[in-house]
Parts: structure tokens; sequence; C-alpha cells
């Protein structure tokens, strides 16, 4: 009897970790800049049946003195200088759970902001063109989500429904996705499927003398966040009469989300 046990947990424990997956990515926020002209950002989706997890702009994800040294990125109407990638010790970070259908995330912002909502249904329509992603034969979706039109590239050889940040809802994993110009973008890196990692996707962790916000005071946040930058320029303009400043304050520009 002692023996059937023991063999039932290891057959137990192999079909668990069969289960498990890893993907790096490379994220590229080309907010207000776009086609993908901006630094890139390190990040990994870990995942199981139930529940993702999804960090990136994690300093432990991030080497280099190049990643702290001050570049210049533009496009042909305006130019954007960038000090370095975006980085914070707990990254930005999102969390899926399948079956609680429940969906948290943070984000640095000046300071870290947490979310907490249903998952999103993303209204995606799946097209006939492929494309080969590596190994993986991947199929086009297209959808609006949340202010930006989306293409997503999914391989129906890995079959869950998630993919780089709040990204989800296809019959496939996500292996490349953006938007159009490519404000943002995310590609794929490396897969690990099975994966032997020995981090487990968890829930997001959040201080004690934090509170999550839901998806209507973040967008009451974002907007904060323009008066802001309104409030800023009228100060620079009156210490800098002679510079011309934009006035041109937009959530794209700002944010990934922006409807």
């Amino acid at each position: 009897m002692k023996k059937i046990t023991i063999f039932f947990c290891l057959l137990l424990g192999t079909f668990n970790y069969a289960q498990k997956g890893l993907v790096t990515y490379v994220f590229v926020p080309a907010l207000g800049i776009g086609n993908a002209n901006a630094p890139e950002n390190q990040c990994y989706l870990l995942f199981n049946k139930q529940i993702s997890y999804f960090v990136t702009a994690k300093e432990r994800l991030e080497k280099g003195d190049d990643r702290l040294s001050q570049k210049s990125f533009s496009n042909e109407d305006e130019g954007s200088i960038y000090n370095g990638v975006k980085m914070s010790e707990e990254g930005d970070q999102v969390v899926n759970h399948l079956l609680k259908k429940t969906m948290w995330s943070n984000l640095m912002y000046r300071k870290q902001v947490y979310l907490k909502e249903v998952t999103p249904e993303i209204k995606w329509k799946i097209l006939k063109e492929t494309k080969k992603i590596g190994k993986f034969t991947c199929q086009k979706a297209i959808a609006n989500f949340r202010g930006r039109n989306y293409t997503a590239w999914f391989t129906p050889d890995i079959p869950v429904p998630y993919g780089p940040w709040k990204l989800q809802g296809l019959p496939g994993l996500i292996l490349e996705a953006y938007d159009t110009n490519k404000y943002v973008y995310w590609y794929t890196k490396s897969i690990e499927y099975p994966s032997h990692s020995q981090e487990e996707p968890t829930y997001l962790k959040i201080p004690k003398n934090k509170s999550f916000l839901d998806y209507n005071e973040f967008k009451k946040f974002q907007k904060s966040e323009i008066v802001v930058l309104e409030e800023k320029t009228k100060m620079m303009k009156k210490s800098f009469p002679d510079i011309t400043f934009s006035d041109d304050y937009n959530l794209c520009k700002m944010f990934i989300e922006c409807e």
C-alpha cells in the first residue's frame, strides 16, 4: 500500500509540474513616440492552468549600467528624453486568476498604484493569417482594449488563455502583441513549457498601508495625473517665459490603459 501511495504522489507531482509554463518577453513602451522606438523592459509570464503571473520593470530583471544612462528617442513630430529604463523593486505586475475571474495589478507612476478588477473580457476577432514565432505556429487576432487597437499572435499549441500584461482570453498563449504604430509592443524571447522553474504563480503582495483601487478609481487617478502635469507646466511657463511648452496632455502618452 505504501508503494502505491508513493507512486501516486510522484505521478501527481509530475502532472502538476507539466502544467506550468514560463515565457520570457521583452516589452517596449514607446508611449507617445511609436514604432517601438524606446528602451526595452525585460519581463516574464509564469502560469499554470488556474493562474498567471506577469512582471516587468523589476529591478532584478534590468541589468547593466546602460539601463541607467540617459537616452533620447523621437518620432517625426517631437522628441522625448528618457532617463534610463523604468524600474522598481517589485516591478509592474499582473495576476490573472481564471477560477476567481479576478485580476490584480500594480504599476509605478510617481508612486505605486494597486488595482483589483474583474478579469476584463477582450472581444478578440481571430483571423486566418498565421506566422511562425520560434518553433510555434501562431494565429493572428485583433481587438480594441482599454483605448488601443491591438494585434496579438497566439499559439494553440499551448492552450492556455494567457499573454503579456492584461492581454488574455484567446484559445492559446500570446507570444507577440502590439497596438497600432507600436506605442506598446511585447515579443517573446524564450518559452519553457513545461517549465523547470522553482517559482510558482502567486498572488500580488500589497503593503499593509496600501489598498486596491477599482478600475473606475484608477481612471480618476489617471485624470488627476493630467491635472498635476498641467500645474507643473504653468509653473514652468512662469519660470521660463521664452520657452514653448507642450499643452498636449494625452493619457495614451502616459499610461498603457487610456480609454
